[in-house]
């Protein structure tokens, strides 16, 4: 099987670095997520999973308090952090029932009040119980 090997892409290009022998190869990548790439000079195979985004994302793990618009508080699981947003996991299916893409929710961070400072976010993405919220820009 088989190593799995996180790569970022900028402006279709890739940097591929083999994680076993060290060589390096530049090719331009099109619109995929990941794929399985052999090594020009070791030939071992490595599954490259393609990040494009400018920005890198912190790993957190925590418990937040999400509030809605209409008062209803749920506690939830921080998964990631970036200066962009957020992305979080919702405890059960029935919290979904709170939550579409466009609200308008504000997180609260009792264990690090300033690691969310502006907790104004809006839901951009929803995939099973796992949420992703961009930060609202002030006024």
């Amino acid at each position: 099987m088989p190593k799995m090997k996180e790569f970022k892409v900028q402006d279709r290009r890739l940097l591929f670095k083999c994680p076993s022998c060290g060589a390096r190869r530049t090719s331009i990548i099109s619109d995929i997520r990941r794929k399985t790439i052999r090594c020009h000079s070791c030939g071992e195979l490595v599954r490259c999973v393609f990040n494009r985004r400018p920005e890198q994302r912190e790993y957190h793990a925590g418990k937040l308090t999400m509030r809605t618009r209409d008062g209803r508080e749920v506690e939830v699981t921080l998964k990631d952090l970036s200066s962009r947003g957020v992305g979080f996991e919702l405890p059960t299916g029935k919290s979904l029932k709170l939550l579409s893409v466009g609200h308008e929710i504000h997180l609260i961070c009792n264990w690090n009040p300033n690691l969310l400072s502006d907790s104004r976010y809006v839901v951009r993405n929803i995939n099973g119980l796992r949420v992703g919220a961009e930060k609202m820009k002030r006024r």
